[in-house]
């Protein structure tokens, strides 16, 4: 990374919040303390609640903090939209109101992005901070992400806080989506948008905590599941192209409706899950649900065990 060989752009941060009134204050403070030579703008976006105007104390005269609510529709999607239209910066970032982000973060990611004009997003490794006290160190598996390697798998090191993106990445890939049902996967389904117009990088090193104890307004029901994944799969036939990415959704699929007492449906998800791609988990750990009932815990223990998401 060389740097540009004028001054650091200005970059806008979205982060949207939520009833998490402390742990966004940690959010923000680690936008603010990063080592980024160029000025920043923190747009805190408010959704579904009143906005807190004291946030905007907490920034400085080149990282300034900027307090918003949602205008758009309620949920991340409408409210990261919701950012960008006030954002003023040639880059755009993000981040989750209960992440954190290294110091040195965005200098490396934008630095990046000047250094490869073909790349329109660079994402980051991560550390996940799991309820237990543990941390599981997760650095970026390559330095360039390809379409392929999406569609088989989610790919933490492009979870919504690592993301920076030149801002006509929105031009080219489109806003996030506001239609899909109880905003589930939103972040996933922008990031296979990108996919289709242009290239993805990430920086190796870990540059932000993922924090997978603090609780999510995301409801977390098998309803929502199946017709967040449903709507995915719609909106994305490619994902079919890829036998090993299309198991691991009917997989998902196949456990939801499973729990939600639907066998017959749950069985024909799980049986396609297995044809198509037979080394994957997931069709099997639906099948073992199906099957014997269990509850759902021992299930999903199991998913984890072998590195597997079944939510």
């Amino acid at each position: 990374m060389t740097g540009p060989p004028g001054p650091w752009p200005l970059v806008s941060v979205m982060l949207p919040t939520r009833g998490r009134p402390e742990l966004v204050r940690a959010a923000i403070s680690a936008v603010v303390g990063q080592t980024y030579p160029g000025p920043i703008e923190c747009l805190v976006v408010h959704d579904q609640e009143p906005p807190d105007p004291a946030l905007a104390s907490l920034g400085t005269a080149e990282h300034r903090v900027r307090v918003m609510a949602n205008h758009r529709t309620p949920g991340l999607a409408g409210a990261r939209n919701s950012g960008l239209a006030e954002a003023r910066g040639s880059f755009i970032a993000t981040c989750d109101d209960d992440d954190v982000w290294h110091p040195a973060k965005l200098q490396a990611q934008i630095g990046r992005l000047l250094d490869q004009p073909d790349l329109l997003v660079v994402g980051s490794g991560i550390r996940l901070m799991l309820p237990d006290g543990r941390i599981i160190t997760w650095p970026a598996r390559a330095e360039r992400i390809s379409q392929s390697l999406l569609l088989r798998n989610r790919v933490k090191e492009l979870h919504s806080s690592t993301l920076a993106m030149r801002r006509d990445v929105f031009a080219k890939a489109g806003l996030y989506d506001e239609e899909i049902p109880h905003g589930y996967a939103e972040d996933y389904d922008w990031i296979l948008r990108v996919a289709r117009v242009g290239r993805i990088g990430a920086v190796l090193t870990p540059l932000a905590d993922i924090r997978k104890d603090s609780g999510s307004w995301w409801p977390g029901n098998a309803a929502v599941t199946v017709e967040g994944l449903e709507y995915l799969l719609a909106r994305h036939p490619e994902i079919a192209g890829s036998p090993r990415g299309h198991a691991r959704l009917l997989g998902q699929i196949a456990f939801s409706r499973s729990l939600l007492g639907q066998r017959g449906r749950a069985l024909r998800y799980a049986a396609t899950s297995i044809a198509r791609w037979p080394a994957s988990p997931h069709g099997y750990l639906a099948l073992a649900h199906i099957v014997t009932g269990v509850d759902r815990k021992h299930v999903l223990r199991a998913a984890r065990l072998v590195g597997r998401g079944l939510a």
